[in-house]
């Protein structure tokens, strides 16, 4: 049965997924001499080519730069959801809201550390109106934590961001924890109650390993950088377990420095992409354990919402590896470092 209705979607991914950048596309990257020259070069890809065919490179300031580059991914996100069945578009719908999420961060980055309203949402414009109930205009254009939340009406977020804004804590940090912590309740609640047993066992396993990726790196920069007490670490922690126990967490949040942190956490399910490293490479061991958990799932259920999940879950990644390699190339870091950021 699930093959019967994922057979072409898995094949338009299987499409889709071979214009990815390949390694060999970022070593390249990472030797160039400037942005202009990095533009050039994506407009070659077929992935990138539809965004940026138009744009002249040598004119092309950061953000515009950068919202182009996003923007490939919501335009892949579209072809996906337009491909796919009612049932499928259920999943699609559930993901779409970290997109938001991404977008609400931007804004009250913009709001926190400027005090000016964020002017450059265009690379969002097409795919809010099509997906999200946000808009667009009213939120990018706030220039206060109370116009936006007034911006954000109907929508589940003003309630997020308002019981946060009445709180005492009201930090960047702060405003953004709401915000993954609600994504990630809302999704699990869609994993478990909104998808069928298939898709339902595929997602989870993708939604936990990457729950538990959050809580583990949360946990060791409250432990090593911020010296929380275990009750302030329980505070900012997922409150969903997948294979991370009670217990762990517990022992986790009550260690009495990151080096104890980091021997009980070689002792979890994840301890093999932990083992042997050092803190600054706690966020690339979890990275490789998420990799190699969408590449499980590609094998395994390839007839299931896994082939959505783990291309735009590749796609997302790329896009990140992009800008941090146009990032590198403007400020003119030597190629072997800029090499190791893209590893």
């Amino acid at each position: 049965m699930s093959l019967f209705r994922y057979s072409g979607l898995s094949a338009k991914v299987r499409a889709m997924s071979g214009k990815l950048l390949s390694q060999e596309d970022f070593l390249r990257l990472g030797s160039m001499s400037g942005v202009p020259e990095v533009i050039a070069y994506l407009k070659k890809k077929p992935s990138y080519e539809a965004v940026l065919e138009k744009e002249d490179e040598r004119s092309l300031h950061r953000g515009q730069a950068e919202g182009l580059i996003m923007q490939s991914l919501f335009v892949d996100f579209s072809r996906l959801y337009r491909f796919s069945s009612l049932e499928q578009r259920r999943f699609l719908n559930g993901y779409f809201s970290r997109y938001e999420i991404s977008f609400l961060k931007a804004v009250i980055r913009s709001i926190l550390t400027r005090g000016q309203p964020l002017t450059e949402t265009e690379e969002y414009r097409e795919i809010f109106e099509r997906h999200s109930a946000i808009s667009l205009k009213q939120a990018g254009s706030a220039d206060s934590m109370e116009s936006l939340i007034a911006a954000l009406s109907g929508t589940p977020y003003k309630m997020v961001l308002s019981d946060m804004c009445g709180s005492a804590s009201r930090e960047l940090f702060d405003y953004e924890l709401a915000l993954d912590l609600f994504f990630f309740s809302e999704y699990w609640k869609m994993v478990k109650k909104g998808l069928k047993d298939g898709d339902q066992e595929a997602i989870a396993r993708s939604a936990g390993a990457q729950i538990d990726a959050v809580n583990l790196t949360w946990i060791y920069r409250a432990k090593k950088y911020y010296g929380m007490s275990a009750a302030q670490i329980y505070a900012l922690i997922v409150p969903i377990h997948y294979r991370l126990t009670r217990e762990q967490i517990r022992r986790m949040a009550e260690a009495a420095d990151a080096g104890e942190l980091l021997e009980i956490m070689e002792t979890t399910k994840y301890g093999r992409y932990i083992e042997g490293e050092d803190a600054p490479k706690l966020e690339r061991c979890m990275d490789a354990m998420q990799e190699a958990v969408h590449a499980a799932l590609l094998r395994k259920k390839p007839y299931s919402a896994a082939c959505l999940d783990v291309y735009l879950y590749r796609k997302e990644r790329e896009v990140h590896r992009v800008i941090t390699a146009m990032e590198c190339v403007r400020y003119g870091l030597p190629a072997e470092k800029i090499r190791e950021y893209l590893a």
